[in-house]
């Protein structure tokens, strides 16, 4: 190659090389870049796992949580309790949306409250919130036949919910309780009333023999193989008589067990299935003073060799079926009384299953095992005592066969379909009683004609009437957004005015009651995730193509030097040669 040509190409790879790192460096910012946006992706991404939102806790056990909003707080529900939570701002003015504002206006309330809130002004207020889409007309037609309740949420008692024909089982169990309550002191009819609500055993005096008047139970059952324990705990009878009424079996786990097992086999398997048949033919539900003993027949299902403890659990059953028949108003309608008498049967069925927990080295092992294990399951639980196989121990949840009974109703009552069912196993049984929502329909000699529903409605807007009279109302337009309401109560802007145990409303922040709490927003935090994951994903695309191209680079650099070095040590040697030439 001569010297122009060296020279040449020398040029041509001295560009393309400097072009190459020129380049070279490019990628290198480029591959900066993505490392300063993939720490800022981090740092959104960490910034959104701190991200929270107000939240409703309905019990406060963490159980059942739902999202904050106006409506949840503003309009009655049983989420709330129907008990309004109204939002407020620093003066004390209550915030209303567009509809309840509109209501307000329509119904006459001045804006900055009145100490002078009438009937009528109440009535029109209803007539409003049903014009302005706030409130059914059946609602408010259901307050105005109640009436204005002047005093509800300014200092006044509420309403008594024990006086309805129609109740949650909160408000059923508080009716139990008032009328166990009059067992010695009610009339002839509540006193009857009480002793069909009320089980009760006798006393035992351990100095004397087993006798007739002397024994645990009512059939003779002896202390030393019979107990009731409440929540857990054994409940003693020397002292005095053991007594739990319906009430308790709905609001506490009462159980029986025995330590002698001396139950005849089969035998409440064939209980129910006489019973089953019995109702199927048409008859009606169990009743007389023998109850379920008379419905089937002493000479088939009450054999000679029946044990006690068979009899007794019999006995216990028909008092919880003749307690229920007491309380609910079931009516004559054929629907219901099928419905009642379903109850029954299925009810009695599940006294004839049993689950055989295995043995244990000690019958206290054994007794206890069982206790544990029969409040998750409806029917009985067994377990032997590996030392002494005939001392092994059988319990049953009374209280589980309560809640049982008014599932099968409620079943029967809504046609059988999925809402309430029971297993065997009660951890995947839906049970009526754990929806707090759910309306018995109860034979209330008290009642006004109204259901507790219809009397929580009431009491819901006469407060929210009497506060806008005495606080005063605005209208906030945006109050109806949830990430304004969250950042308005979080800052302080906004507040919640709740009722006091004093029957008045008072103004806190949002953190100062039980209900009301900061929780993570775990739709926020996987939008988040799901926006980072795409952004790396997509910056780590990008690092691979730079690199692969800084790869790609490196190895021409390379490839150039070497040419250049080779070009340019040519070079070197043609100028040397030359020079050597001419001075020869």
């Amino acid at each position: 190659m001569g010297l122009a040509a060296s020279q040449a190409r020398f040029l041509a790879i001295t560009a393309r090389k400097n072009s190459c790192e020129f380049q070279s460096m490019q990628i290198a910012q480029q591959k900066l870049s993505l490392t300063r946006e993939l720490e800022a992706a981090t740092q959104d991404y960490q910034e959104a796992l701190n991200t929270t939102k107000l939240v409703w806790d309905a019990d406060g056990s963490g159980s059942y949580i739902y999202d904050l909003s106006y409506n949840l707080l503003m309009y009655p529900s049983e989420i709330n309790d129907y008990v309004p939570w109204m939002v407020s701002r620093r003066d004390g003015k209550i915030a209303l949306n567009s509809d309840m504002a509109m209501a307000a206006k329509l119904a006459g309330i001045p804006e900055g409250g009145t100490n002078n809130p009438t009937k009528e002004m109440y009535d029109a207020f209803l007539t409003a919130m049903v014009a302005c889409g706030g409130m059914s007309e059946t609602s408010a037609r259901s307050c105005r036949d109640i009436g204005w309740q002047e005093t509800v949420g300014v200092g006044g008692a509420l309403m008594d919910k024990t006086d309805a024909y129609e109740m949650t089982i909160t408000n059923m169990i508080n009716y139990i309780d008032l009328a166990c309550g009059k067992i010695d002191t009610g009339t002839d009819e509540e006193r009857e009333l009480a002793e069909k609500l009320t089980f009760t055993i006798p006393k035992y005096d351990s100095s004397k023999e087993i006798s007739k008047d002397n024994m645990l139970f009512k059939e003779g059952l002896d202390q030393s193989s019979a107990y009731i324990t409440i929540n857990g705990n054994r409940v003693s009878n020397e002292n005095g008589d053991i007594t739990f009424t319906l009430a308790d079996l709905l609001n506490d786990n009462v159980t029986i067990a025995f330590t002698d097992e001396k139950h005849k086999k089969g035998f409440f398997k064939r209980i129910a299935s006489a019973v089953k048949d019995l109702l199927g033919n048409g008859s009606t539900v169990c009743g007389g003073k023998a109850g379920i003993e008379d419905l089937v027949g002493t000479s088939t299902l009450y054999p000679e060799d029946a044990s006690e403890e068979d009899k007794f659990i019999i006995d216990l059953a028909d008092q919880l079926i003749q307690g229920f028949m007491a309380i609910l108003d079931v009516g004559e309608e054929a629907t219901d009384i099928q419905a009642f008498n379903y109850a029954i049967q299925e009810t009695l069925a599940l006294l004839g299953e049993t689950k055989d927990l295995g043995s244990r080295n000690h019958s206290n092992d054994a007794f206890n095992d069982c206790i544990t294990e029969s409040n998750n399951y409806n029917g009985w639980v067994s377990k032997g005592a590996a030392k002494n196989k005939n001392y092994g121990s059988k319990a049953l949840s009374l209280s589980s066969l309560a809640e049982s009974f008014l599932t099968f109703y409620a079943q029967g009552k809504e046609g059988y379909n999925d809402s309430y069912y029971i297993r065997q196993d009660g951890n995947k049984s839906s049970y009526v009683t754990d929806d707090y929502g759910y309306y018995y329909k109860i034979k209330n000699p008290n009642d006004n004609g109204w259901s507790t529903q219809q009397i929580y409605e009431s009491e819901f807007y006469s407060a929210l009437f009497n506060n806008l009279c005495q606080n005063g109302w605005y209208e906030n337009i945006y109050i109806d957004d949830k990430e304004y309401l969250d950042n308005a109560l979080k800052n302080g802007q906004l507040f919640i005015t709740s009722i006091n145990q004093d029957g008045y409303y008072y103004q806190d922040k949002y953190n100062a009651g039980e209900y009301i709490i900061e929780a993570n927003d775990e739709d926020a935090i996987t939008q988040a995730e799901l926006a980072y994951t795409q952004k790396k994903s997509k910056i780590n695309y990008k690092e691979e193509q730079l690199e692969l191209d800084m790869k790609n680079l490196d190895l021409e650099i390379s490839s150039l030097t070497t040419e250049y070095d080779t070009v340019k040590s040519l070079i070197s040697k043609n100028v040397e040669k030359t020079f050597t030439l001419f001075q020869s």
